[in-house]
């Protein structure tokens, strides 16, 4: 039914039923005609049609005709994460809770326009090929509609541009625009493609109008473009600007510009195969650029940079980590026989990507460099990539660089831990090594009695007593209550001597693991050592002759002595092998003050988002958490409740407040925590290709900041390949690693090697030989190319005033030269 409303127009007004199936639905905030406040409604699309009520209960539902409809994002930077419905009776805003969110809703807007399935977990490039992606945005100066020709309305020249080609239009007018945005495979190229003998070559892609002040033809070098009307034509690819008139004398064939090497073009990705990668059907793509952008990152610098790439290179080869996350890019791009990965963000996105790629086993076949987006960007500092990139005009240089870039090994290490309950681990420890050493000093005895006396009753006395010592001890280990009792222990193929009298490995009714292997039991253990106690008491009562006696009692021993040992290191392999992995180091790990700062920041920005959306609002809050921890000394006399052991030697602590451990030179934000790059006498240069950890103490907060202007170096404590840290106590304790923080349980947690990484670092001083290269080419080509002109030449160029000075001059030279 129709209902009429405010303004003249009509409200449509639909009830639904339960047959009808939504493509998608969800909540959404509206903002109202009135007073433009934002209201919660309920939204559901269905066919071309866009119902929405104030809950998914309600009986009768506004609708909005989807036929002749646009979306576009409402800002440039659009940090709301809104987007605009633009009918041509009616405009509606809506805003969602994510990016993510967002794209999903317009993606599936554009999808009935098309009457086409839309499926929100299945990518398909070549589902939008050629739709322009709206946002609303200004221009500074004279822009025109490349629907209608006519200039946007507005002094700031208002109006939709799309964020990949920079087609501009009238909101009225987007929906009237052809889908001729740029080309991301070689179906979307149609009928435009040049083929000829050598194959399949691509042409360019011609835009008309909106050029930018400064353009100049390619073929005249004359200025092009007009602020008074839609005029000459741009590439979208090779960036190359021409005249109407010189159009034709363009070469048909695009080179692609000055990203070529980057740019996959649209002929080299045929289609995507069964698995859902992309088929790559040009040897040219040695090694394309997969560009994966977290908008997040920046204070939603991202989005900025997310558009920007896609209007140097090819869309396909652009992902947003917000939006399905690094596997979907990467997944694409795994038959590629090499390929180079270009993540922008922070050192969190930097690690999301290398878990992915430990999952897919890319390592090998990609290389990955770091554009600096984040808060800290410790590893884009230590790559040569600096600490801040903010500014999207200097992207085609950074392409440069990135494709002149050195690849370098990047040690990564794995966070294991095992969580138990502290009396537990201590008293289990303390428990084996005190039998452990009652037990040897005991056996060193009385088998010296055994075989250096020459009476059968010292003989006897000492085997009994020995023999009731082993199966005392080891009744009071195998029944502690400090162990499992489903614990399967001792290899049944590991038990020595079994010629002494013990069973073979394939009997006694051990239990298969799921390895394989056959593993026994206490009670199996408890068995074979009652059997032993009793063929030797058979023995000794038999009144078998001396040396033979010795050499049962001997033998007797010694295999109880190693059920029992096997029975304590397996107990200690047993708690060893329940450590986990919990998460990946690149960069650094910390335990105690620095992890507790860290922990707090995490919580603070989980609370209020809005608080810490910039680079300089998370910097103050760090500065503000740390000044606090000046006063209160949450974690003073840290080694107390700490025990470190490097390379399996346990180390002395001073009194601390912190431990961090680094693996690269750049800690916190740019700090040398290391106190030094160089090699001294103690220790070598910190490096993150090495295989090395360096550990070090952390006094306090005003030593953090200290570390920022000058290099400390008392507060270094090892250099090792594996780091074990026992927590004691009943407490857990604050430790992050690359930033991200968690309370962890009384326990252990180790961190050994686990692989390493292809990384792209800068080499400044390459960069600057190469530019002296360049230029010195430039000069000689220079003098070169110069045309040599005589003396009656040179005076033609010449105005009478400079060939009267000239004369002059002569004369005066040759005066001088006379005298």
């Amino acid at each position: 039914s129709n209902e009429r409303c405010h303004g003249g127009l009509y409200r449509n007004v639909a009830t639904l039923g339960d047959k009808c199936k939504s493509v998608k639905e969800g909540i959404l905030l509206k903002q109202t005609s009135s007073f433009q406040r934002w209201k919660r409604r309920y939204f559901k699309l269905r066919g071309r049609t866009l119902y929405y009520a104030k809950d998914c209960k309600s009986l009768i539902f506004d609708e909005v005709d989807l036929s002749d409809a646009s979306v576009a994002e409402t800002s440039t930077k659009n940090i709301n994460n809104s987007f605009t419905v633009i009918t041509p009776f009616r405009k509606l805003m809506l805003c969602a809770e994510s990016r993510k969110e967002m794209e999903d809703w317009i993606g599936a807007l554009k999808s009935v326009q098309k009457w086409e399935t839309y499926e929100a977990s299945q990518f398909n490039m070549e589902h939008f090929s050629g739709m322009h992606n709206w946002y609303a945005c200004s221009h500074a100066r004279p822009t025109f509609c490349n629907v209608c020709r006519e200039a946007l309305p507005g002094v700031t020249s208002h109006g939709l541009s799309c964020e990949v080609c920079k087609f501009k239009a009238h909101k009225r007018c987007a929906v009237r625009s052809t889908n001729n945005c740029k080309w991301t495979t070689l179906a979307s190229i149609g009928n435009e493609i040049i083929e000829d003998e050598e194959g399949v070559s691509m042409p360019h892609q011609w835009l008309e109008g909106n050029l930018p002040v400064s353009a100049k033809c390619v073929v005249c070098d004359k200025n092009c473009g007009s602020v008074r009307r839609l005029q000459d034509w741009r590439c979208l690819w090779c960036k190359a600007i021409v005249h109407n008139s010189c159009k034709e004398q363009m070469g048909k064939v695009c080179p692609l510009g000055q990203c070529r090497v980057s740019i996959i073009p649209p002929t080299a990705l045929n289609s995507i195969d069964s698995d859902g990668f992309w088929k790559p059907t040009s040897a040219s793509c040695s090694s394309p650029l997969l560009v994966l952008v977290n908008s997040k990152s920046g204070d939603n610098q991202g989005v900025k940079f997310l558009r920007k790439f896609k209007q140097l290179l090819n869309p396909a080869q652009v992902f947003d980590l917000m939006n399905g996350g690094p596997e979907l890019g990467l997944r694409l791009f795994q038959k590629f026989v090499t390929f180079r990965i270009l993540v922008c963000g922070g050192d969190g996105s930097v690690g999301w990507v290398l878990s992915e790629l430990d999952k897919l086993n890319l390592h090998k076949q990609c290389q990955l460099g770091v554009l600096p987006l984040g808060t800290g960007n410790d590893l884009a500092r230590v790559l040569g990539w600096g600490g801040l990139c903010d500014d999207d005009a200097q992207l085609l240089q950074i392409l440069e660089k990135l494709e002149r870039a050195t690849p370098k090994m990047l040690d990564r290490w794995s966070v294991m831990t095992y969580e138990v309950p502290v009396y537990s681990l201590s008293l289990s420890l303390f428990v084996f090594q005190v039998h452990i050493t009652q037990y040897a000093d005991s056996v060193a005895s009385h088998l010296a009695k055994i075989l250096d006396s020459d009476k059968h009753s010292d003989v006897i006395s000492s085997a009994k007593y020995e023999f009731t010592g082993i199966i005392f001890r080891m009744y009071s280990i195998l029944m502690s209550p400090l162990f499992p009792c489903n614990i399967q222990v001792v290899p049944a193929g590991s038990v020595p001597n079994q010629e002494s009298g013990g069973s073979s490995p394939g009997e006694g009714g051990g239990e298969s693991g799921s390895d394989g292997k056959t593993y026994r039991s206490k009670e199996q253990l408890m068995l074979r050592a009652n059997s032993l106690k009793k063929a030797l008491r058979l023995c000794v009562s038999l009144c078998i002759p001396m040396t033979v006696c010795v050499y049962f009692c001997l033998l007797t021993i010694f295999t109880l002595n190693n059920i029992l040992m096997y029975y304590c290191i397996t107990c200690v392999l047993y708690i060893l092998r329940q450590c986990s992995e919990k998460c990946v180091m690149n960069n650094y790990f910390g335990i105690g003050l620095d992890a507790k700062i860290s922990l707090e920041f995490n919580n603070k920005r989980d609370e209020h988002p809005k608080k810490c959306s910039s680079r300089t609002k998370n910097m103050m809050w760090y500065g503000v958490l740390g000044t606090k921890e000046l006063v209160q000394k949450t974690y003073k006399n840290l080694e107390q409740r700490v025990q470190l052991e490097c390379d399996g030697v346990p180390m002395s602590l001073p009194s601390l407040q912190g431990l961090a451990v680094l693996n690269i030179p750049s800690y916190a934000g740019g700090i040398n925590f290391w106190g030094g790059t160089k090699e001294d006498n103690n220790f070598g240069a910190p490096s993150f290709d090495d295989k090395k950890l360096e550990v070090v103490a952390v006094f306090g907060s005003m030593q953090m900041a200290m570390s920022r202007v000058i290099n400390l170096q008392h507060h270094r404590i090892a250099q090792c390949r594996q780091v074990k840290i026992t927590i004691l106590g009943e407490e857990g304790v604050p430790v992050q690693v690359d930033g991200e923080a968690w309370i962890q349980p009384p326990g252990i947690v180790k961190i050994v090697h686990k692989n390493r990484a292809q990384m792209l670092t800068r080499d400044r001083a390459f960069e600057s030989t190469l530019k002296s290269w360049e230029d010195k080419r430039k000069i000689d080509s220079y003098r070169t190319n110069r045309p040599r002109l005589n003396s009656q030449q040179s005076m033609e160029y010449l105005t009478e005033e400079e060939c009267a000075q000239v004369q002059q001059l002569g004369i005066v030279a040759d005066t001088l030269i006379n005298k």
